[in-house]
């Protein structure tokens, strides 16, 4: 980038901040030791759908899922066992999920297609 002050090619940047959709770069003149500061915007937009609209096509649920370590049976059972009495302690020890996980799966926060 050209120096503003004096037209010169040789410049320096001295700083760079990273902000989302701008950055901003604090620059330096070699020639005329002029300070300046450039903002460059960002305007290509990320692939996929717009914000707060759902992604196209049909989205692998439960155990169709390929991350999913429970089956439909896994979270029937978690149910019925905390319906007997059973604390969510002991059903996450059972199974290796977190507590807060099988309190989502209790409360009909995660699985709820079944």
């Amino acid at each position: 980038m050209n120096c503003p002050s004096c037209s010169s090619k040789y410049t320096r940047v001295t700083c760079t901040n990273h902000f989302p959709g701008f950055t901003k770069r604090y620059c330096r003149c070699l020639s005329c030791d002029a300070k300046y500061r450039t903002i460059e915007r960002y305007e290509v937009l990320k692939p996929g759908p717009p914000k707060g609209k759902p992604r196209p096509g049909n989205v692998a649920r439960g155990a169709d899922n390929g991350n999913a370590v429970l089956t439909e049976k896994n979270v029937l059972h978690i149910r019925r066992m905390h319906a007997w009495g059973f604390n969510h302690q002991a059903i996450s020890v059972k199974y290796g999920i977190s507590v807060s996980y099988i309190s989502r799966i209790v409360n009909r926060k995660a699985w709820t297609h079944i």
